[in-house]
């Protein structure tokens, strides 16, 4: 098994911090989606952070940074959620209470009536549908992140697709 190899610790560190740079809207967004509300997907994220770093010198490629860190974020996520079932907050109360939403929160904004039909959703599709539209993994690296084969994952999201196209024409926007 061959790992990185880093001329130093700083070098590790600063390539690791770069890495993050590039990918915090994503993991972000992410965790958001699966958790609902701003400080649980903090809470997770911080806790894929370190999982993150503490394991990073067993990244074999770092091509493969993106999808192996969404899928601990992924993790940590279901972690926080099978730990406080009950303490999740509703995404309804989330918008209401988050009025600055960022620019990055975009997907949130129901303008089209696409928030209330991706809660039509059940999780698994509604996931599949964030991270190829929105956080625009290809279906390979969904399948790796998701650790399904591919022809689940497009089948998903062949048939988020169909739902999400049912609900929209029935809302007729």
């Amino acid at each position: 098994m061959a790992t990185i190899k880093f001329k130093s610790k700083k070098n590790k560190d600063q390539n690791f911090a770069n890495l993050i740079e590039e990918n915090k809207l994503r993991f972000h967004k992410t965790a958001k989606i699966i958790l609902k509300n701003d400080d649980d997907s903090y809470d997770a994220l911080q806790e894929a952070l370190l999982s993150m770093y503490q394991k990073y010198d067993q990244l074999e490629n770092k091509e493969y940074f993106s999808t192996w860190s969404t899928r601990i974020v992924i993790n940590k996520c279901y972690d926080l959620l099978r730990k406080n079932k009950n303490n999740i907050q509703p995404i309804d109360e989330v918008i209401e209470n988050d009025i600055n939403l960022s620019h990055y929160d975009e997907y949130e904004v129901d303008k089209y009536g696409i928030k209330k039909a991706m809660e039509s959703l059940n999780e698994d599709q509604k996931l599949i549908t964030i991270l190829y539209y929105y956080d625009d993994y290809s279906i390979k690296e969904i399948s790796e992140i998701m650790d399904i084969p591919e022809g689940t994952v497009k089948s998903r999201l062949s048939k988020a697709r169909e739902l999400l196209k049912q609900k929209l024409e029935k809302e007729e926007i």
